[in-house]
């Protein structure tokens, strides 16, 4: 059968068809969000560049919660559930999964690079805990190793209080109280989350997007300071909150960094005190050496899992 999976993020929607028998996902298409009203759009335009095929199922993964089948974005003015999104798309199933859901079902079918804890041995079957850092922040614990006993609790771990230990972090957390009126992680741990941590840093002299704050950490001459400043508060912020997280779900199977930020600012973790901040946890310090940390390298990894999730459907 023909399964239609789409990954929709705060900024990009990416769409594909999975052929039967496999979670490879062909014919991957992207689309700005900005460029169309609805999701529903998205999806019946994807179809007509395919040739509408004959789908059996289609499977979207929402960056927001889902709650009795309802998928409601949580960075954009969408929604979806399986109803509107078998009439969109002619598919005879629909599933609306978490997007975390997504990246948890696909941890055995995508390409990882392991950051910390190379010394350890994998341990599959534990608890394994996925991490989203891209326009939003997310986690999401998958239990019962890999196989058709996967469960992956999906949450809104983004939302909660940022993390506050020394001064630069109290400065920070105060400004974003009052812009904001509340202090989340998310609102440090994000795209926007970033270039907020950098414009309190840098003041005026703060560049003008992520990417051109990615570039300058990366120009040959060196970066500048404030960059420098910046890129370690923000790992630094990072560090502790996957701490806080691994302490929460105990992933002994592993920690598993997503999204295309996290791919940016993954060079910079040693120098910056990622490591450090991660094992800063007083006398239980020695046991944060148990968890392993790795990145996801696959950018279409949501995709797969959303394949992967409807398969164990049909199992």
């Amino acid at each position: 059968m023909t399964i239609l999976v789409a990954d929709i993020g705060g900024t990009n929607t990416r769409v594909a068809l999975v052929s039967d028998g496999t979670t490879t996902a062909r014919a991957v298409a992207r689309f700005r969000n900005t460029e169309f009203g609805s999701l529903d759009s998205v999806l019946r335009h994807y179809l007509d560049q395919q040739g509408n095929p004959d789908c059996a199922a289609a499977c979207v993964a929402v960056a927001g919660p889902v709650r009795d089948g309802v998928g409601r974005m949580t960075n954009l003015d969408w929604q979806m559930d399986g109803t509107a999104l078998c009439a969109a798309t002619g598919a005879r199933a629909g599933f609306v999964i978490n997007d975390l859901e997504a990246q948890g079902h696909a941890l055995d079918d995508v390409p990882t690079r392991c950051l910390m804890g190379e010394g350890a041995a994998p341990r599959k079957a534990e608890t394994r805990l996925v991490v989203g850092l891209g326009t939003g922040f997310n986690a999401a614990p998958v239990h019962g190793g890999s196989g058709p006993d996967t469960q992956v609790v999906p949450s809104e771990c983004g939302h909660i209080s940022l993390p506050v230990w020394d001064a630069d972090s109290l400065a920070l957390a105060m400004a974003l109280t009052q812009a904001h009126g509340f202090a989340s992680v998310e609102e440090a741990l994000s795209g926007r989350g970033l270039m907020a941590v950098h414009r309190h840093v840098a003041g005026a002299a703060a560049h003008g997007s992520t990417e051109a704050f990615i570039a300058a950490l990366n120009a040959d001459g060196g970066a500048a300071p404030a960059d420098l400043k910046t890129i370690g508060l923000f790992c630094r912020i990072l560090g502790r909150v996957l701490g806080d997280q691994a302490l929460i779900h105990l992933p002994f199977g592993g920690i598993y960094l997503i999204g295309g930020l996290a791919r940016a600012v993954s060079p910079f973790f040693g120098a910056s005190g990622l490591y450090d901040a991660f094992r800063d946890k007083g006398r239980f310090s020695g046991f944060m050496n148990d968890f392993q940390l790795f990145l996801v390298e696959d950018d279409y990894s949501a995709l797969t899992g959303c394949a992967r999730y409807v398969r164990r459907q049909h199992a």
